[in-house]
């Protein structure tokens, strides 16, 4: 019953304004975690109201969350593949105890989970290829996601060139929009709260005929609109401020794939740069 509540959540009929973009990728994402929700917790991780996520739920086939609750426990199965024991214990016995840390920590290993969903999904092999094969990438990313956005185009130039982090003190984003030279990419990074630059420079690139990669997270309700090839993450749900834990585990994956399919050509890279950094000794 779960993949059929799943096909509904990600139909266009379900998804039709942004409260229900909202809704539905949060239970699309966390599924797992619905049997322990209610409207009202629905509601003030998305930023709507219980009515309106009631309002969703009936749209969806369900009077209340309770009855999706029921068809989510009739549909469950009892398979152990993915139970686990020994430290799982520990931090269930913890977060009992109402102890934060293990709270944050089976938070971001619930994120992992997510992340490693993404990794299989096709737009996860459409941003590899893509990363791949691009004449140019270019990277941008705003307020606290940006030195993390750096650190990606950093790590992403040592297996391929044309890799540059775009900080658009420009005021134009020229090197990307002007159309001088085919098969550019851009790797865009946002997340809630979203910069007012973000979607202007998605529309404006693809637009241009640059291919948009955009990673965002959950909460963010355009991500199809305004891009070629969504990767979209979970938001944050704990207690406290984001963390950047998802999105550097992404990164670092991505990249490791890219590395992976570039083969030979991306050793060859590394040794030519590890000889140019023996060569002016800004390493020992």
């Amino acid at each position: 019953m779960s993949k059929a509540i799943l096909e509904r959540l990600r139909s266009d009929r379900l998804r039709q304004s942004n409260s229900d973009k909202l809704i539905a990728n949060y239970m699309e994402r966390n599924i797992a975690e619905l049997p322990f929700e209610t409207a009202r917790s629905i509601a003030g991780r998305v930023g709507v109201s219980p009515m309106t996520v009631g309002r969703y739920l009936r749209r969806l086939g369900f009077d209340g969350l309770d009855e999706l609750k029921a068809e989510l426990r009739r549909g469950a199965s009892n398979n152990p593949a993915w139970q686990v024991k020994g430290q799982m214990e520990r931090l269930q016995a913890d977060i009992k105890e109402g102890k934060l840390l293990a709270g944050l920590i089976q938070q971001q290993m619930d994120n992992l989970g997510h992340i490693y969903e993404l990794t299989v999904a096709p737009e996860w092999q459409r941003a590899v290829e893509t990363l791949v094969s691009a004449s140019e990438v270019y990277v941008a990313a705003y307020q606290n996601v940006r030195g993390i956005a750096q650190y990606f185009a950093a790590q992403l130039s040592y297996s391929r060139p044309g890799v540059t982090f775009s900080d658009g003190l420009n005021g134009t984003y020229a090197e990307i929009l002007d159309q001088s030279v085919e098969g550019r990419c851009l790797f865009l990074f946002d997340v809630r709260r979203f910069a007012s630059k973000a979607r202007p420079l998605a529309e404006a690139a693809r637009k241009a005929g640059v291919t948009v990669i955009f990673m965002t997270d959950e909460f963010c309700p355009w991500a199809n609109e305004v891009s070629d090839i969504p990767l979209v993450l979970p938001g944050a749900h704990g207690p406290l401020w984001d963390g950047a834990a998802a999105l550097t585990a992404v990164m670092d994956l991505l990249i490791s794939n890219v590395v992976v399919e570039l083969g030979h050509s991306a050793s060859d890279r590394v040794e030519a740069l590890t000889h140019l950094q023996d060569q002016f000794g800004d390493f020992e």
